[in-house]
């Protein structure tokens, strides 16, 4: 038997997100270490367990037959250890004071917020919640944030975090219902070369749109750029200017029955809205109510979607 008093268990650690990676500088930046410290980490868990755990290949570390053997208990273990430490300290959602901190892709801002304010508010009365823009840098987010309700373009999931999928859907193309270009087939050269109002990218995390036109050699103008949805439905109403919905929130937003619509002509850009959490969080129960919770209230905003 190991003695525990001379093995490190943040080696274990370590070793589990070498194991997913299977890179030792993918594994350095998610752990928040340098790749030389990781190494090192590495080097001292092989002469503890007499082996060599990973070997170099063409694409990437790849396990021996001894470090696939362990994972399964080594991460059970990790996990146990986890909750037990977690289960000391118990959320209690109408005692809290806690501060949580979250980042909301603009386009669902609107209906979501009101609804998930207004059951905090029952539910813990002491709680903060503090929404942050999307930072366009190239940090990870989870030092500032617990949770994210993020645009993912296309229907993959986001990877290197844990995610649940909330909602896919096509976008559409909305103007008032007499704009000058109201009667014309919308395709992609029409879209591109109307103005534009349109939400940052530090609203929506992403610029798939104009990425998209890209690749097809066109580009649009953005006359306005606005932090938030709130402003665009009466923009829309009174400009000549054009936006882009998720085709939900027509539904969801009574300010859109009277704009005229139409499918966006960019057939491969479909937004699906993902819970986005660190995976380091997710087994304490502060983090787990604030998750569980998020996806209570966007399910009750959604179903009602046509009744």
């Amino acid at each position: 038997m190991v003695n525990l008093r001379d093995f490190d268990l943040n080696l274990l650690v370590i070793f589990t997100n070498i194991m997913e990676h299977r890179s030792i500088s993918k594994a350095a930046n998610e752990l928040g270490l340098s790749p030389s410290a990781v190494s090192h980490a590495l080097g001292r868990l092989r002469t503890m367990l007499n082996d060599q755990l990973f070997y170099r290949t063409a694409k990437g570390l790849e396990p021996t037959d001894r470090a696939r053997e362990i994972i399964v208990q080594v991460e059970d273990g990790l996990s146990h250890l986890s909750g037990a430490i977690s289960a000391q300290q118990q959320f209690v959602p109408a005692e809290s004071k806690r501060v949580f901190s979250m980042q909301v892709a603009g386009y669902v801002s609107g209906f979501f917020l009101p609804s998930f304010s207004s059951r905090i508010r029952s539910e813990a009365p002491g709680i903060t919640i503090d929404i942050l823009p999307f930072s366009v840098s190239t940090d990870s987010p989870w030092d500032r944030v617990d949770a994210q309700i993020r645009l993912t373009p296309g229907r993959l999931k986001p990877k290197a975090v844990r995610s649940k999928r909330l909602m896919a859907d096509d976008i559409v193309v909305i103007m008032r219902p007499d704009h000058p270009s109201a009667s014309e087939p919308m395709t992609a050269e029409l879209y591109a070369s109307l103005p534009h109002v349109k939400l940052s990218q530090a609203s929506t995390g992403t610029t798939v749109i104009d990425d998209s036109l890209a690749q097809r050699g066109l580009e649009r103008h953005s006359a306005l750029i606005v932090s938030s949805w709130d402003p665009i439905p009466d923009v829309l109403m009174n400009t000549d200017l054009i936006a882009i919905a998720p085709k939900h929130l027509l539904s969801l937003d009574p300010r859109l029955k009277n704009l005229k619509s139409a499918p966006l002509p960019l057939e491969e850009v479909v937004f699906s809205f993902d819970l986005c959490w660190d995976q380091g969080s997710e087994t304490e129960s502060g983090h787990k109510w604030l998750c569980e919770t998020i996806v209570d209230v966007f399910n009750a905003q959604t179903r009602d979607i046509g009744k």
